[in-house]
């Protein structure tokens, strides 16, 4: 069976199993429309469970945060998130890469409603954050540590869920324009409600800027500076009904364009390095739909729920001559396609405790095709296309003891393709005191990661006037990363005015996989291997504030420190130290303002430029964001933010400048 009728089996399995599940959606019914509590974690498990009942560190960003700060991407909100590093490589739309507890930016897993949606066809795996809108978002879940006994692959260092919103019983339609500086252009549009008793939400909106230049004067020889710009779409469709008495379904879809202008770079004629490359720029189309039936059965005990979703990727990278690099084509373009389907089961044993059952099914694949010419000769051809699949079991079990003892016991056996079998489990316990407002919590758990299909399959040629050709040639044989971590934790009440908690967190990570180039310097052959391990750990520690009913405050600090057996290319942008304080207040009925400030202490990063050291460590960098929104008449709404407010010049990834000071202005409508 080629590649083409499996894409088109996987194409039709998904659009009639969403089909169906439309169906369903569409059955008048009265569905339950109450947004998600904050003190309930979906990630938690099989099943939504209490925040206080949850051992594991967790972060719960709310609509209401998103709407406070002003939140636009995902970058934005996960910036605050303890414990997490977000690097992006210049401004707006550009690639933005996760390093959370210090693990590699690839070992943390990103749900959208709790189905996976990173990009198969990515070299290793990892997430790119850049695209994703928040408009329709009603929470971001962000659970720390491993959680492969639940979540599977991929989920080392943590897992993001993304949650959207549902619409209400009552109608209601936000609209949404800001413009600001650096020719940038927002616009949204999102309406919810319900028609003939199922619930209903749309969301539409674009996101547009000139953007400013993403390489640094130092590096552009005394070339022009030129603006790389950005533009993104993004539309979404959610549906949830009742089917009948003992059944409900969901649907949900998305569709993302998003256009960014690249420096990537080459060389010139005589074979200087020029970083400055005017015409270069990536176009990338995502589609993703999901649905689940769920069921409740004997009194409620009994909640089997099917999820079914689908994920598709095209991504078109293209770089025509320019006066600099007058000899540098490119044409590049990598697909790739998920599908993934859950069958879960939660079993009240007792009132107290809640035992889940589950089975995973995940079909991936992705090819890549095109050509980069460097000129004088020199051509790198990518010729890959891959697919594999991967079963799983899961078990978990959920107890409580009164008010004071909480525990989750969770396990996951996977059967990855052409694959040992993998065994993981998480044993998280914890601890209330409520004389004392004391909450005690640990948890130790394992974790691993399959290697993308690039990593085992992946082959491209690089031919050049000095022969032989280099190839990379994928390694089928390589092993899966795997991990072991635990936490221990304290949180304590002070009155009701204040909290104060710390964790202390640890996490070994061996058999990590990187590139090497086993035959140099005969040739530049390279391949990709098992490398050398290499250990996390660190402290997360915050205190939260409010002096009065209006004001909140939180700091948080993180510690991080990276230890390995030989160092490796790919333990780089790690800060050992990064401070976050949030605060928000409101002035009055009408009228907030918000914060954002964020500190980073300097970090090893790989040199963009070929001179001198390969590492290097750029300085500390602080990044402050205002936001102030005031609400001129019932459902009008004027908004404005600052960006970098105090016009700090920085690279979060080294030749990589972020964009200098810039404000928006905007009105938001509801009716």
């Amino acid at each position: 069976m080629n590649i083409s009728t499996r894409r088109r089996q996987a194409r039709a399995a998904a659009f009639g199993t969403a089909s169906i599940l439309a169906l369903f959606a569409a059955y008048p019914a009265l569905a339950d429309t109450a947004p998600l509590a904050p003190e309930i974690l979906v990630t938690a498990g099989a099943e939504p469970v209490p925040t206080k009942e949850v051992a594991s560190s967790y972060t719960v960003i709310t609509a209401k945060d998103i709407e406070a700060h002003q939140y636009r991407t995902l970058p934005e909100a996960l910036r605050q998130v303890p414990g997490m590093t977000v690097i992006q490589s210049g401004g707006t739309g550009t690639n933005a890469s996760i390093f959370m507890r210090g693990t590699n930016s690839n070992q943390t897993l990103v749900l959208l409603n709790g189905q996976p949606i990173s990009d198969p066809s990515t070299p290793t795996g990892a997430f790119n954050l850049a695209d994703f809108m928040l408009d329709n978002v009603e929470r971001i879940e962000v659970v720390r540590g491993p959680q492969s006994a639940v979540y599977g692959s991929q989920a080392i260092g943590g897992v993001i869920n993304i949650i959207t919103k549902k619409g209400a019983a009552t109608p209601t339609t936000t609209a949404r324009i800001e413009a600001g500086t650096l020719g940038t252009l927002n616009t949204s549009v999102t309406s919810g409600g319900s028609i003939d008793k199922t619930n209903y939400f749309f969301s539409l909106n674009r996101q547009a800027t000139d953007g400013s230049d993403i390489t640094p004067s130092r590096l552009r020889f005394g070339l022009q500076e030129e603006k790389d710009s950005n533009e993104n779409y993004n539309l979404s469709a959610r549906f949830d009904g009742k089917l009948n008495e003992y059944l409900t379904g969901s649907l949900f879809a998305q569709f993302g364009q998003n256009r960014v202008d690249l420096d990537e770079g080459g060389s010139d004629p005589s074979f200087n390095s020029i970083y400055e490359d005017l015409y270069n720029h990536s176009r990338t189309r995502k589609f993703f739909v999901s649905g689940d039936i769920a069921g409740r059965f004997a009194d409620g005990s009994w909640r089997p729920k099917f999820s079914l979703s689908y994920f598709q990727s095209k991504t078109n990278t293209v770089d025509y001559p320019d006066t600099a690099l007058p000899n540098y084509t490119e044409d590049i373009n990598n697909n790739s396609e998920r599908l993934n389907a859950d069958f879960d089961n939660a079993i009240d044993i007792a009132p107290s405790n809640v035992l889940s059952l589950g089975a995973n099914f995940t079909r991936e694949e992705y090819a890549s095709s095109g050509f980069q010419d460097f000129g004088g000769g020199s051509v790198l051809y990518p010729v890959s296309s891959a697919h594999t699949h991967a079963f799983a079991l899961t078990a978990s079990d959920h107890q409580t003891f009164g008010e004071r003892f909480f525990a989750t016991v969770s396990m996951r056996y996977d059967m990855p393709d052409a694959f040992g079998n993998q065994l993981t489990y998480t044993l998280a316990p914890g601890y209330y005191i409520p004389e004392t407002d004391t909450r005690l919590t640990a948890s130790y758990g394992t974790g691993f990661k399959t290697p993308s299909l690039y990593q085992r399959f992946g082959y491209s040629i690089f031919q050049s006037p000095f022969p032989p050709p280099s190839v990379y040639t994928g390694n089928p044989n390589l092993k899966p990363e795997k991990s072991r971590g635990w936490e221990i934790g304290i949180e304590q009440g002070v009155g009701d005015k204040a909290s104060v908690g710390a964790t202390w967190f640890d996490n070994h990570i061996k058999d990590v996989i990187e590139i090497v180039y086993p035959n140099s310097p005969v040739n530049y052959d390279s391949t990709t291997v098992n490398g050398p391990s290499f250990e996390a750990h660190g402290l997360e520690a915050f205190i939260a504030l409010q002096p009065f009913a209006s004001v909140t405050t939180r700091v948080d600090y993180t510690y991080t420190v990276v230890e390995a057996d030989q160092f490796s290319g790919t333990l780089t942008r790690r800060p050992r130290h990064q401070i976050n304080v949030d605060a928000t207040w409101r002035i009055d009925d009408a009228t907030n303002l918000s914060s954002d400030l964020l500190w980073v202490d300097p970090y090893r990063d790989i040199r963009r430029d070929a001179f001198g050291t390969v590492y290097v460590a750029p300085p500390a960098y602080t990044n402050l964001s205002i936001s102030a929104s005031h609400e001129i008449a019932k459902g009008i709404s004027l908004t404005g933010r600052v960006t970098n407010a105090l016009d700090v010049q920085y690279e979060p990834a080294n030749g990589f400048q972020a964009p200098r000071i810039e404000g928006l202005a905007g009105i938001v409508v509801t009716f």
